[in-house]
């Protein structure tokens, strides 16, 4: 997944060949917020400066919108991942401004119209409004958190040489596992396990950029 990972400056020794880590090589990568390229991400908010001679409007402190999961600053600007009730949402601060006197900037892409409910999101926010900021169709259910994480253990499983029996026995916790392959080979548990590889492959794929934009 790192094609779209925005990755920040790691650390660099002569051991390493002087190149810089996408995480600290310290702390496990699932511990780590994720940085995904505006590009990609429909449920990333971009500010900047209003133009001069606009009111200067509302400004914002980033932390009263939630939690602040991650922060990190760049050339490109500053980036934040916010808790929200309904998600993380990440925002992106183009300039120093931004916070100050902000103006949404709305990419006209695949994705417009939830960038479009975002923004609507934001601003209703800044107006004392009481409202969720990410759009419901970026929201996961319960059940879709427990597919994805079946879907990760799924691939991880696979890429370690597991089998569909690895996968039915320790990820769908299924007694069918235990049947003589030849009983096995027809089970629904092995059917099951297969669509799991099958799909998990996929997400991994990039197929989790379609995930991204509620897909």
């Amino acid at each position: 997944m790192a094609a779209s990972i925005r990755t920040k400056p790691g650390r660099t020794s002569p051991a390493d060949g002087g190149c810089g880590f996408v995480y600290d090589p310290d702390v496990p990568a699932a511990h780590e917020p994720v940085f995904w390229l505006p590009e990609h991400s429909p449920g990333t908010l971009i500010l900047t400066s209003a133009p001069p001679g606009f009111d200067p409007g509302v400004a914002f402190d980033p932390a009263a919108l939630g939690t602040v999961l991650a922060e990190r600053e760049d050339a490109s600007g500053r980036e934040l991942i916010i808790r929200d009730t309904t998600g993380d949402v990440h925002i992106w601060l183009l300039d120093e401004g931004a916070a100050r006197h902000p103006s949404v900037v709305l990419p006209r892409d695949g994705a417009l119209k939830l960038r479009l409910d975002l923004a609507s999101r934001f601003l209703r926010r800044l107006l004392g409004q009481r409202v969720g900021l990410l759009p419901p169709k970026l929201r996961l259910t319960d059940f879709q958190r427990h597919r994805y994480i079946q879907l990760l253990r799924a691939a991880d499983l696979y890429e370690e040489g597991g089998e569909p029996r690895d996968v039915a026995a320790q990820i769908l916790r299924s007694r069918q596992a235990e049947l003589p392959a030849i009983e096995f080979k027809d089970s629904a548990a092995r059917k099951q396990a297969d669509r799991l590889i099958k799909q998990s492959l996929a997400l991994v794929n990039r197929g989790y950029l379609k995930l991204l934009r509620g897909g």
